[in-house]
């Protein structure tokens, strides 16, 4: 099978992963619209043309160039993506708080992709493991860190129907 049937495969398993954990939270709309970018000419041929089946192609894309056309245009264009939210003034990188329904997505988006992508069966462990292993190159806001953190415990110790109800809750203790 080609690499662009493929990696349309991948991305459009993704979503529905990510539609789930999204319908679960709360906010189905968004899962509807999640990374509809991906399907774009840019990030579409650009992450195709890298696809492998075995690792992400806009990691490979960035081995390759330094760089990812597609990543760039992903981060810029979903307001889930933690590095949306993050700006340069005066030198310094300064981290907004995500609002909250960005927030709920981009926790339903690490759910979504643990299942999309993992070459192993995943589990309600996972998303904290991952975090906890590159935490310390995520830049955000230090409540919105806060909130993830304390999510991410509660999937890992109580599942996914607490890590949902209260995710879906989050803007009474956000």
């Amino acid at each position: 099978m080609n690499r662009y049937l493929q990696h349309f495969k991948t991305i459009t398993k993704h979503k529905y992963y990510v539609f789930h954990a999204c319908r679960k939270s709360g906010i189905p709309w968004r899962g509807i619209t999640h990374d509809l970018s991906k399907y774009s000419i840019k990030e579409f041929v650009t992450s195709a043309r890298y696809f492998t089946g075995t690792r992400s192609p806009i990691a490979k894309e960035k081995e390759e160039n330094g760089y990812s056309v597609a990543w760039a245009n992903n981060k810029g264009h979903n307001s889930h993506h933690w590095e949306y939210w993050t700006d340069w003034k005066d030198g310094e990188l300064y981290c907004v708080k995500m609002p909250p329904t960005d927030l709920k997505e981009l926790l339903c988006d690490w759910v979504g992709a643990g299942k999309a992508y993992s070459s192993k069966k995943w589990t309600q462990h996972d998303n904290l493991m991952y975090y906890l292993k590159n935490k310390h190159n995520m830049h955000l806001h230090e409540e919105t860190r806060k909130t993830i953190e304390s999510l991410l415990t509660t999937l890992d110790e109580y599942g996914e129907d607490d890590y949902f109800e209260l995710v879906k809750n989050i803007e009474f203790f956000y």
